[in-house]
């Protein structure tokens, strides 16, 4: 059944500030190979131990059964899912994003980076958090599918929060923290992780001791959280141009009307995490006609939407020749030949 729909996507409430800008920002219409506009990125590790167990790090998880929600809120849990992707962060080398979802949302709870890196005649796993607000943290969200345009993250913007002590095994590795860790999260004040992999079944372990010793969350007791490989649920399309296209979700039935409006709710950054615009802010969805071909906006969004139904959720990342090219724009915090990406929600 095709129906008329509010689409929540990421465009900039600035392009109403003008036609002229609009206009002025579309490129110009010759086709530009993807492999053009973007050079194509793979990590380079530091030694084999560490290649081996990046590579069963890296790719597409789930647990097995579904996980309570920490704190053991009532009738909280669900499955499990997390991405684990290598990355290019400046000044951390062998490095990967990890992502952790919920299975009923589309956006992590939580994104970190990580590294392998050696430590005497060991090898051991690093975990960073990111020191971003979450509104920082969304230029992020997926990205490790699509390396070759990953946002600036440098090793300023990460705090260390602990270590495992990695042993390579014959198709994984497994690991655990040398000793207990401080912590305020959830009522701990301690916790210790353990991981271990082995082909495509993976098991950890967090757990946060409260003063007492008891167990105040995570697994229990001699309890794991048992993973498996699965296959990628997010989607990318690269397009001519270099246009990205990356689905987080995307409900296969309430394809829009041809002609009929549709109404965008998105958020803007650009490469450095800089939030310049997000109709969620204001509470107000930008309406657009559907297929989306409107010249007030940048030819990024006129070719992003192709294929979009109800509750899609997608992320665009929109180089500077389908943006706003070597003008920018100064007043929303756009420099000059400004990658852009969006969170969009339909």
């Amino acid at each position: 059944m095709k129906i008329r729909f509010a689409a929540w996507m990421a465009i900039p409430a600035l392009l109403l500030t003008g036609q002229t800008d609009a206009q002025d920002a579309q490129p110009e219409t010759a086709t530009v190979e993807y492999g053009s506009v973007w050079e194509a990125w793979s990590p380079t590790w530091s030694d084999s131990d560490i290649e081996q167990a990046a590579n069963a790090f890296i790719g597409s998880w789930k647990t097995t059964t579904a996980v309570g929600e920490s704190g053991g809120d009532a009738g909280g849990s669900s499955d499990m899912l997390m991405t684990v992707a290598a990355a290019p962060v400046t000044g951390v080398s062998d490095a990967l994003y990890v992502e952790q979802y919920r299975a009923d949302t589309a956006r992590p709870f939580r994104q970190a980076v990580m590294q392998f890196y050696r430590f005497k005649d060991g090898l051991r796993l690093r975990t960073y958090e990111l020191i971003r607000d979450e509104a920082g943290k969304g230029v992020l969200v997926a990205m490790g599918y699509v390396p070759e345009a990953f946002p600036d993250v440098s090793r300023d913007e990460l705090i260390a929060t602990l270590d495992l002590d990695i042993q390579v095994t014959g198709d994984g590795f497994k690991g655990r923290t040398p000793y207990a860790y401080p912590t305020g999260a959830g009522g701990a004040v301690e916790m210790t992780s353990q991981i271990s992999i082995s082909g495509d079944t993976m098991r950890t372990a967090d757990r946060g001791f409260a003063a007492d010793g008891t167990i105040a969350w995570g697994a229990g007791e001699d309890a794991s959280y048992n993973w498996t490989r699965t296959e990628p649920w997010i989607e990318v399309e690269r397009r001519e141009g270099g246009l990205a296209i990356i689905d987080l979700v995307k409900p296969e039935d309430d394809t829009p009307e041809v002609g009929g409006r549709i109404y965008v709710h998105y958020t803007g950054w650009t490469t450095d995490g800089n939030k310049f615009d997000s109709s969620r802010d204001k509470g107000q969805p930008w309406p657009l006609t559907w297929p989306v071909s409107e010249m007030r906006v940048i030819a990024g969004w006129q070719q992003g939407f192709g294929g979009v139904t109800k509750g899609t959720v997608r992320k665009l990342v929109i180089p500077t020749a389908l943006a706003y090219g070597e003008r920018g724009v100064p007043r929303a915090g756009i420099g000059p030949n400004a990658t852009l990406y969006f969170d969009t929600e339909v």
